[in-house]
């Protein structure tokens, strides 16, 4: 497969005659230095886009074949480009299954698996707190202009709360596992969620994600992944659009090339007085 981002200024391709093989049920993890391609590999495997020339194939069928509506019900991507919108917490998390949105026992436990919980249940009004991101996303500020037509409006929906980058995070990690309650999804694409959160914070989110992991394949892109590759089923090394590595955690330290070169810079920066497990959420 090869890829070019519609009307990119980039010479060349985002991706280049990439060939994987990833089974049903395994956890993949793909890595690399920024702007290797590895955001991109997730959104061809998403259906976000089409190939350039090559094609996916799913079960034996080009993806093609596939009504894109379906393939997105039996999708869930969790990444740092997911939105919150101006509802109440509990709001934003059912988004994730619409069908049980007003199931609060649902969402809570869903706000716990996403590590939204603890912090949800400090605000005055709980899972009640109304957000509201626009002013954030898009600089809008009206409040001394009231003859704006969207006056009105936006102070119907003004912010009522602040919440970190961490806990914005944490909300739209609770909205997958929501998601996942369907029952539908079958393809977990995670990209880099965890920015805003620490190291500890980010391996509990792992953790959590693994422990839903029966009946899915995974595919997570992560710029801290000492931990997670050591239980992947393959890991994919990318550099410049390319695959230049594949195999397992051990198969690649042995070959003492570009995984193994990422791997002793992270580890180097790692903590070594912790020790982390994610076997306790298999």
């Amino acid at each position: 497969v090869s890829f070019a981002y519609p009307g990119s200024q980039k010479v060349g391709n985002a991706l280049s005659n990439i060939f994987l093989d990833i089974k049903a049920g395994q956890l993949v993890v793909i890595v690399g230095s920024n702007g290797s391609g590895k955001s991109t590999v997730v959104r061809i495997l998403s259906r976000l886009y089409d190939p350039t020339s090559g094609q996916v194939v799913i079960d034996g069928l080009p993806s093609t074949d596939y009504r894109v509506e379906d393939l997105h019900h039996a999708t869930a991507i969790l990444s740092q480009d997911n939105l919150i919108y101006p509802l109440t917490l509990a709001e934003n998390i059912g988004l994730g299954y619409p069908d049980c949105a007003s199931d609060t026992r649902q969402i809570a436990d869903a706000a716990k698996e996403g590590g939204a919980l603890q912090f949800m249940e400090k605000l005055k009004n709980g899972m009640d707190t109304i957000l509201d991101p626009f002013i954030n996303y898009f600089h809008i500020n009206l409040n001394n202009d009231k003859s704006h037509p969207l006056y009105e409006e936006m102070q119907k929906i003004r912010k009522k709360i602040d919440i970190s980058g961490g806990e914005r995070q944490r909300v739209v990690a609770a909205r997958s596992f929501m998601r996942f309650k369907s029952g539908k999804v079958k393809f977990v694409a995670v990209d880099e969620p965890s920015s805003a959160l620490d190291a500890e914070g980010e391996l509990e989110l792992f953790k959590q994600l693994i422990g839903v992991r029966d009946g899915k394949t995974m595919v997570f892109v992560t710029h801290r992944f000492g931990h997670l590759t050591k239980h992947a089923d393959q890991i994919i090394c990318m550099k410049d659009g390319s695959i230049v590595e594949t195999g397992t955690h051990q198969d690649l330290m042995l070959r003492k090339g570009e995984y193994a070169k990422l791997y002793q810079i992270q580890a180097s920066a790692f903590d070594h007085g912790k020790v982390f497990t994610l076997d306790a959420a298999r």
